[in-house]
């Protein structure tokens, strides 16, 4: 596990990619100093800060199959912030053991989770298989303050996760995260993102210009509508880290 050790912009290079949120295990305690390890980072592609803010972002993740074994904790998560405050972010999660969510070998668990000075906050769990499409939706509620999340299997529309807090209305910046804590096991397999939209609240026509990719991670298909709000990302692809 680890700690918040910063939060700065979204960055083209994984390793810094503002994110260092601690994740703790349900059986695990809120880690101190002591704990501290560093941490590693698969392949990235972001964008932010924009000179907007997001209202919403939506994307589905094929993840791939999770390593039978694993020695750490292994993290894949689209977030998105502003740099400073709440970090949004739905995880796949690998742990040596993943029975907490009724995950079986080469499974992943996941739940709808957000980070801040508060510490973690997380909604339900389920279990996730390599082939499963997965919707992850970031949505601003009508009172412009809460955020909702969801998690849901494309293909039987099953809910798999949600979980709404009250972040504000300040996110700048959204971009993929592969995260080994704890000398985890890599990613034996790649990961790919499909259709990510994400809808601003006014124009910004350069947020384009803010795109990076890392390790290896590669994008196709971007573009915007005509009113410069909505921009799209056809796929992501994310290699494993073996």
């Amino acid at each position: 596990m680890q700690l918040l050790l910063t939060l700065g912009a979204l960055s083209a290079s994984a390793s810094a990619l503002a994110f260092h949120p601690f994740k703790l295990s349900p059986t695990t305690p809120t880690p101190t100093l002591n704990a501290v390890k560093r941490d590693s980072w698969g392949g990235a592609v972001s964008l932010g800060p924009t000179k907007s803010t997001i209202v919403k972002a939506v994307t589905t993740i094929i993840p791939g199959a999770a390593p039978s074994t694993q020695n750490g904790e292994l993290f894949l998560w689209p977030g998105m912030s502003n740099g400073t405050g709440d970090l949004v972010q739905t995880t796949l999660e690998s742990w040596p053991d993943n029975s907490w969510c009724g995950a079986s070998k080469g499974q992943w668990c996941i739940r709808c989770s957000l980070f801040g000075s508060f510490g973690q906050l997380d909604g339900s769990a389920s279990a996730v298989s390599g082939d499963m499409k997965v919707e992850i939706v970031y949505e601003l509620l009508a009172d412009n303050d809460t955020w909702r999340q969801t998690a849901t299997d494309v293909d039987t529309k099953k809910q798999l996760s949600t979980f709404e807090h009250k972040s504000g209305p300040y996110m700048t910046g959204y971009g993929t995260g592969t995260e080994c804590d704890d000398g985890c096991t890599g990613t034996i397999a790649a990961q790919t993102y499909e259709n990510t939209v994400i809808t601003l609240a006014g124009a910004d026509k350069s947020f384009g210009n803010t795109i990076s990719s890392s390790q290896g991670a590669m994008y196709e298909g971007l573009s915007v509508s005509s009113d410069g709000k909505t921009w799209t990302i056809a796929k992501i692809n994310v290699p494993s880290m073996t």
